[in-house]
């Protein structure tokens, strides 16, 4: 069940041969599928600002809230949030996602695309550690609990930071798995020790890392063409 509240709103023939026809053809549906991703294109149905949303399940708890400074929904059910934090609530974890901008293509809550300074807060109530993961663009799985980069990305803790390229995170399951170029630096007192891993994996249950020589290849390959494709990167 979704609640919605808003200080304010606004209800808003020349012959070719086949190979210039082609290469014409190819340039027509190019332009049109850009068209058809634009919100200029679309037509505005409601503006909200400064809004605010939770999900509620059957038993009245809040599983998420959502507020921002604005919220354009589209003709087709497709949504625009400018400066979005997500508030995400599971037993004794609370998790803050925030960006400049996020994309929900359905309205539907499944998948949001998360544009510029991206920050993923996680804080666990019972044992008191946090963890900070930022990068620049992401995509939100809700219904899966999953959020994945192929950007550079920056994880920390109470006693390091790792950085590197390309990340999945289940949150469901406690795994952040940096894909590619990982390094860790841990503090241990006054002194600094940095390990170096093709690919890294941090279990926020255990608060274990792994390292692995291998980069997760396919893994990274797979989300750079949905990160590309979703945000027309080149």
């Amino acid at each position: 069940m979704f609640v919605i509240s808003s200080i304010t709103q606004k209800h808003l023939m020349k012959k070719f041969n086949f190979i210039p026809y082609f290469f014409s053809l190819l340039l027509v549906t190019d332009l049109y599928v850009f068209a058809i991703d634009s919100k200029e294109q679309r037509k505005l149905k409601n503006k909200i600002h400064n809004f605010s949303s939770k999900n509620i399940d059957t038993d009245m708890s809040t599983k998420w809230s959502l507020t921002g400074l604005y919220l354009e929904k589209y003709d087709d059910n497709y949504t625009f949030i400018k400066n979005p934090k997500l508030k995400m609530f599971d037993s004794n974890l609370i998790t803050n996602i925030s960006s400049e901008t996020a994309i929900d293509p359905t309205g539907e809550m499944n998948e949001i695309y998360l544009k510029s300074n991206v920050s993923v807060n996680r804080n666990n109530s019972s044992n008191g550690n946090t963890i900070k993961l930022y990068t620049s663009y992401a995509i939100f799985y809700l219904t899966k609990d999953l959020i994945e980069t192929d950007r550079d990305v920056t994880i920390i803790t109470s006693d390091s930071t790792t950085t590197g390229n390309g990340l999945s995170a289940n949150l469901d399951m406690g795994l952040i798995t940096i894909l590619s170029d990982a390094e860790r630096t841990i503090k241990e007192g006054d002194q600094l020790q940095t390990i170096k891993g093709n690919q890294m994996i941090y279990n926020t249950k255990t608060d274990e890392w792994i390292v692995k020589n291998k980069p997760a290849s396919n893994l990274k390959k797979s989300i750079k063409n949905k990160v590309t494709t979703t945000f027309n990167l080149n």
